[in-house]
């Protein structure tokens, strides 16, 4: 498991399963710019401190949500 202090860069598959969401969901979270993809000699990876920043985001619109 990743330490949320520890920086790494993630391949897709490993998103989707830190995530728990499908293929297309991560698509959508990346066309929509929610979650940015960068390209490193041509491969696609995704920074982990983006993840657990979107995480963060989502868990400040809930909170909002129940007040």
């Amino acid at each position: 498991m990743l330490n949320h202090h520890e920086r790494r860069l993630l391949v897709r598959g490993e998103v989707e399963a830190l995530l728990q969401l499908p293929p297309n969901d991560v698509q959508q979270l990346i066309d929509t710019r929610q979650l940015l993809a960068i390209k490193i000699a041509g491969q696609e990876r995704f920074d982990s401190k983006d993840l657990y920043q979107l995480v963060e985001t989502y868990k400040i619109t809930a909170a909002r949500r129940v007040h």
